[in-house]
C-alpha cells in the first residue's frame, strides 16, 4: 500500500509540472507571426513608449516543441455559428496509445517555422515521437491511477485548456482587426521620429569600476578616519603595483554587486551620477586612479573607463524592433477592448459584498489548516 502511495504522488508530480511548464509555454507564445492574408478597414496605430532590445538568434539545436496558437481564418468564418466540442478533461483520452492521427494533429499545431524545421530533419522528428511518446506513456499511467479525476488535477486541467481557448479567440479576432501590412512603413517612421530622443538616443556614458567602503550612519569620527586610512591603503597597494585593482575590488569593496566582478559598474549614464562622481569621471583621464571620494553613503575609490559619446541609433538597426513594438502595442489595446465588449455581452456580476465574503472565507478556510 505504502508502495502504491508513493507511486500515485510521484505520477502526480509529474502531471502537475507537465502541466504547468505546458501553461507557462503557450502563455508567452507570439499571437501574430502568421502569414495569413487579412483585411480590414479599420486601422490601429498606438504611439507610446516601447522597449528595444537586442534580439536573440541563436539557432535552437534540440527539439523544444512548439505549438502555434494562430488559427485559419478562412477556416473561422462561421465560428459564431458552430457548436464546439466539450473541451473538459473528462473528454481526453488519456489512456489511448500514441498513433499516427495524434503526431499528425501535434505537427500540423506548431507553427510554421518549428513544423518546417521537423519535417526537413528525421532525426529531430524522431526527439518528437521520443518526447511525445515518453509524456504519452506518462500521462497512461497516471491516468490508469485515476489521477485525471483529482478535484485539483481536474480543475487545473480544465482551466489549462479555457486558456488555450482564450488565446485562439484573442488571435482570431486580433487578426480581423490588424491590416495585412500593419504596421506600415510610414507608421514605423513617425514613430522612430516621435521617439528619437527618449528611446533610440544614448546620452553621454561611462564605464566605471570602483571600490566602495561603506560609512555607518552613525559612525564616530574614529572610525571615519579608520575608513579613510583603509582607502588610502588600498589606493596606495594600486599606485604601487602591489595589488591589482580588480583584486582589491573582489576582496575589499563592499558593493556586492560590483565586487563580483572585479569591481566593475557596467556603463552608466554620467548625468545621473552623484554630484561629486560625475565631477572626477568629467576631469580624469581614462584608466585613472581616483583619490578617495567622500558621498553620504561611504567612500568611493573609481577607475574611469571609456566615456562614450551621445549617439543616436541609426532607423536601419531598430526597424524590426519597431515593428513589433507597434504590434504589440496594437494587440494590448485590442485585447482590452475584446474584454471590455465580452463583459458587457457576458456580465459577470460580482458584488463587491461578495468579494469580501469569498476573501473572508477563504482566509478563515486557510488559517484553520495552520
Amino acid at each position: 500500500m505504502m508502495h502504491s502511495d508513493n507511486q500515485l504522488i510521484r505520477i502526480l508530480t509529474i502531471v502537475l509540472i507537465l502541466g504547468a511548464v505546458l501553461f507557462i509555454f503557450f502563455a508567452e507564445m507570439s499571437h501574430l507571426d502568421s502569414k495569413q492574408t487579412v483585411t480590414s478597414d479599420e486601422t490601429i496605430y498606438i504611439q507610446g513608449d516601447g522597449e528595444i532590445s537586442k534580439q536573440d538568434n541563436e539557432p535552437v539545436t534540440e527539439y523544444e516543441e512548439v505549438i502555434s496558437t494562430e488559427i485559419d481564418i478562412a477556416q473561422t468564418e462561421d465560428i459564431s455559428s458552430k457548436s464546439w466540442a466539450d473541451s473538459s478533461a473528462d473528454n481526453t483520452n488519456l489512456k489511448q496509445v500514441l498513433d499516427f492521427e495524434h503526431i499528425t494533429l501535434l505537427v500540423t499545431n506548431m507553427n510554421e517555422n518549428e513544423r518546417d524545421r521537423v519535417l526537413s530533419d528525421q532525426d529531430l522528428f524522431k526527439q518528437v515521437i521520443e518526447s511525445e511518446a515518453n509524456n504519452r506513456s506518462a500521462l497512461m499511467a497516471a491516468a490508469n491511477n485515476e489521477l485525471n479525476q483529482h478535484p485539483n488535477v481536474k480543475f487545473m486541467m480544465q482551466r489549462n485548456s479555457e486558456n488555450m481557448l482564450l488565446e485562439f479567440y484573442l488571435n482570431l479576432l486580433i487578426k480581423r482587426k490588424l491590416p495585412e501590412n500593419f504596421p506600415s512603413n510610414e507608421q514605423i517612421i513617425s514613430y522612430y521620429d516621435s521617439n528619437k530622443e527618449t528611446q533610440f538616443t544614448f546620452p553621454l556614458r561611462v564605464r566605471i569600476w570602483q571600490i566602495f567602503l561603506s560609512k555607518p550612519k552613525d559612525a564616530t569620527e574614529d572610525k571615519i578616519l579608520e575608513i579613510q586610512k583603509n582607502a588610502e591603503e588600498i589606493i596606495s597597494k594600486i599606485k604601487s603595483g602591489i595589488n591589482d585593482f580588480t583584486n582589491l575590488a573582489v576582496s575589499k569593496s563592499e558593493h556586492e554587486q560590483s565586487r563580483n566582478r572585479g569591481g566593475y559598474m557596467g556603463v552608466m549614464e554620467v548625468d545621473g551620477l552623484l554630484p561629486e562622481i560625475k565631477e572626477y569621471i568629467l576631469k580624469s583621464k581614462i584608466g585613472e586612479i581616483s583619490n578617495p571620494i567622500e558621498t553620504d553613503s561611504g567612500l568611493h575609490i573609481l577607475k574611469r573607463g571609456l566615456i562614450l559619446a551621445e549617439e543616436t541609433v541609426p532607423f536601419e538597426e531598430v526597424e524590426d524592433q519597431i515593428r513589433q513594438i507597434l504590434i504589440k502595442q496594437t494587440g494590448r489595446q485590442l485585447k482590452n477592448v475584446i474584454f471590455e465588449q465580452a463583459s458587457e455581452d457576458y456580465p459577470q456580476q460580482i458584488s463587491e459584498n461578495t468579494i469580501e465574503e469569498w476573501w473572508l472565507k477563504l482566509k478563515e478556510e486557510s488559517e484553520s489548516q495552520l
